[in-house]
């Protein structure tokens, strides 16, 4: 059985270099991923950030120790977490699609939803997380 964790946090980036910092974290966060058979995807809009994992449950607690001592962002959220029966990325050790202002729209949206409506906006959430992984570049 895998696990999952999925969160949501608020962003403490400085907007200088930000795109420059979320590249920094996407080229330590693949490698790593991939060493611990862990995958899922990483939304930043700007001010939020979104992030769902997969993997062993002892590689979900690793990442996730890290990810909660992570200076860059506040206020994190677990939106979802536990026991799951399948991969949804199974190709991606972080679907990252990149910055865009049109997909900073529908990823607040998405965002806020979950927030609001908890277990029943989560599944939408990861749904839009799965399609910018395949669609995002495109």
């Amino acid at each position: 059985m895998l696990a999952r964790w999925s969160y949501i946090s608020t962003s403490r980036l400085d907007s200088i270099d930000t795109e420059e910092r979320i590249r920094d974290i996407v080229a330590v966060s693949i490698p790593r991923n991939r060493s611990l058979q862990v995958t899922g995807s990483l939304l930043f809009t700007g001010r939020r950030f979104a992030q769902y994992i997969e993997g062993t449950s002892a590689a979900i607690e690793e990442l996730k120790a890290s990810i909660l001592r992570d200076s860059r962002h506040e206020d994190v959220r677990t939106i979802a977490w536990g026991e799951y029966a399948h991969r949804r990325f199974v190709t991606w050790s972080l679907a990252y699609a990149g910055p865009s202002h049109f997909v900073s729209d529908i990823v607040e949206r998405a965002l806020n939803d979950t927030l609001e409506r908890g277990d029943e906006g989560i599944e939408t959430l990861i749904q839009t997380m799965s399609e910018f992984s395949i669609h995002g570049r495109s």
